[in-house]
């Protein structure tokens, strides 16, 4: 007997009978609109919380109707038709209404119906925006990590925008937190400073005894400590960050810089400028920062020829699925550059690397070592 055949025609039958909306077969009356749309209590209070205490003997009773006023007749008809089919006609036009009802009612199984939409919408830098506050609002998990696979194909452009400067502090948390992987950190640090202080000046402009930087603090609170500020130039520490003091405790930007200075980075650029970098995590740091340096005006041929005698000691990185770049040593000592998919135990992991956007590995990139800026 195959009782998942069998539960869904019983289901298809109940499907039938709504569809029908013969009143001798309900027992509750929804009013939307000026229009009927009649149900089965049970059918409802059974998949949903507010439903179930909506639809209680303490609040209607069988001649009532309920008059729905908040969504549409047609919204309400799709999202009672999934209670009863499993099946919704999801749009780009009533996709932010739906998630509201799912919310609204509690019925977990259609908001995840309404997230696994919005995970495989077109995107663009007109909508972007908007679907992150949804997001956040409705806590849509993967509509947050396919927009922020999205925005990672040209985070330059993305942090450069007029509406980057609008979200909302716990989309803006979100979004800092998702993208430290990102190969212009010191950029978005910058950006997301002056997110913080433009929503700052808005605050003054209301209470003219406020400190400026006692509100940019407290606006970046939460948000600056996810920072990985130990994989930022040296350079741009000294030059902005320090600027910006007021953020930290003396000892907590003593042991940035201190920290910054002690991990060299590692620059890769190709032909048209585009950029790949990473931080250098070796036990024998001073061997690999001379062999990069050796390297610095010569080609990429699928290699850098160093010939450097590989670390006894197993190396620091482990291959991670969040990173697609890694700087190794091949088994012959070289210096070249891998695919997650085409490191094999004959590699020995040097940097996680990140590239910029349209960054191309070919014969003409040109490898740097970025020691102490």
């Amino acid at each position: 007997m195959d009782a998942k055949q069998n539960l869904y025609e019983i289901q298809m039958e109940c499907f039938e009978v709504f569809k029908a909306q013969n009143s001798d077969n309900f027992d509750v009356t929804f009013d939307i609109d000026g229009k009927k749309l009649l149900a089965h209590k049970y059918k409802l209070s059974m998949n949903s919380p507010t439903f179930n205490s909506m639809l209680s003997e303490r609040w209607i009773s069988k001649n009532d109707s309920i008059k729905i006023e908040n969504y549409g007749f047609e919204d309400f008809k799709r999202f009672l038709t999934f209670l009863y089919s499993g099946q919704c006609f999801l749009t780009d036009q009533n996709i932010f209404n739906m998630v509201d009802i799912a919310e609204f009612y509690g019925v977990k199984v259609f908001k995840k119906a309404c997230d696994r939409y919005l995970s495989k919408m077109q995107y663009s830098s007109e909508n972007v925006f908007q679907l992150f506050e949804l997001s956040d609002k409705y806590s849509l998990e993967r509509l947050k990590k396919s927009l922020n696979a999205f925005i990672s194909k040209d985070f330059g452009s993305f942090i450069k925008s007029e509406g980057f400067q609008h979200l909302s502090k716990s989309v803006m948390k979100d979004i800092v937190a998702s993208n430290q992987r990102t190969s212009t950190l010191e950029e978005f640090f910058e950006a997301v400073f002056k997110w913080a202080e433009i929503r700052a000046i808005e605050q003054q402009k209301s209470d003219e005894t406020l400190y400026l930087n006692e509100l940019i603090k407290e606006e970046l609170a939460g948000i600056s400590t996810i920072f990985k500020f130990d994989e930022m130039s040296l350079n741009f520490l000294i030059k902005f960050v320090a600027k910006k003091s007021f953020l930290f405790s003396g000892d907590e930007f003593s042991d940035i810089l201190w920290t910054a200075r002690n991990k060299p980075n590692v620059i890769i650029v190709d032909e048209n400028g585009k950029t790949m970098k990473g931080v250098l995590n070796c036990v024998e740091m001073d061997k690999l920062c001379d062999a990069i340096d050796s390297q610095k005006n010569k080609s990429y041929d699928s290699y850098w020829r160093t010939s450097q005698p590989i670390p006894r000691v197993p190396s620091k990185i482990i291959k991670n699925d969040g990173i697609e770049w890694y700087l190794v040593y091949d088994s012959s000592g070289n210096l070249a550059v891998k695919r997650r998919s085409e490191i094999c135990t004959n590699h020995y992991l040097l940097a996680e690397l990140f590239a910029e956007n349209g960054f191309l590995l070919r014969y003409h990139c040109k490898i740097y070592l970025n020691r102490y800026a």
